[in-house]
């Protein structure tokens, strides 16, 4: 199992302070946010991480290097994040994704017990969610078998009322998943649709036969850092815990 880790993102909603770093740097506590994931990863047996940097993508380089508390770090360009989407990024390290992995978002602060929950799924492809406790939802429904019915921040007014729970952004894939994924976006490109999360592209393939499930992770403290007040709310509330 490797994990992958999408970092190229401009975070644009953080300026002025990601004119200066890239969101997987902001520091919480003594640690950047890449630097708590890896730990994580680490606790639980992940031992090699792909990162896809972009903006700013050095100074991340810099601050991790090739091995950062025994994980073996590998990082990938995405050159045209500025103009593209995380799915995207995550296209750009299929040709060295060789094993199922763990696929994690940059800007998540955590409790630990997320990547313990993943890992020891019952399911080979599945999405991490929480309790609908928070703002901005992505908003996951599943069925009586926890099979994937229907995903996004746009979802039916219905759906959102019987959501399973919330999109962490923390999730598992088998390689034979990751192949048809990679197929369906490969289509999406051709069709000049690069700008859109690698979730989206997700849901569209689990649609076509490959099912993916959702895992929820009760009481799970967490959040994504998009804008100043996620930013206040993970100091607050999250890094307490």
């Amino acid at each position: 199992m490797k994990a992958v880790i999408l970092a190229a993102g401009l975070g644009i909603r953080l300026r002025p302070l990601t004119h200066s770093i890239p969101k997987g740097l902001i520091k919480i506590g003594n640690k950047a946010l890449l630097q708590y994931s890896l730990d994580n990863l680490k606790k639980y047996g992940v031992n090699e991480a792909i990162i896809v940097i972009g903006h700013l993508g050095d100074l991340i380089k810099e601050k991790l290097g090739s091995m950062y508390n025994g994980v073996e770090i590998t990082y990938i360009e995405s050159k045209e994040y500025a103009e593209t989407g995380s799915m995207y990024s995550l296209s750009q390290a299929k040709e060295i994704i060789d094993d199922d992995i763990i696929l994690l978002e940059s800007d998540l602060l955590y409790d630990e017990i997320a990547i313990k929950t993943v890992l020891h799924s019952e399911f080979k492809d599945v999405i991490l969610i929480s309790e609908l406790d928070i703002e901005d939802n992505v908003f996951v429904c599943a069925n009586e078998e926890k099979r994937i019915i229907n995903l996004g921040k746009n979802v039916p007014e219905m759906d959102k009322k019987q959501a399973t729970g919330a999109l962490v952004g923390i999730s598992k894939y088998s390689k034979e998943f990751l192949s048809k994924l990679f197929e369906k976006a490969e289509q999406d490109y051709g069709n000049n649709e690069m700008d859109y999360h690698y979730e989206e592209c997700v849901f569209e393939t689990s649609k076509l036969g490959y099912p993916v499930y959702a895992e929820l992770c009760k009481n799970l403290s967490w959040t994504e850092i998009d804008n100043e007040k996620d930013l206040e709310y993970a100091k607050k509330e999250v890094f307490p815990k």
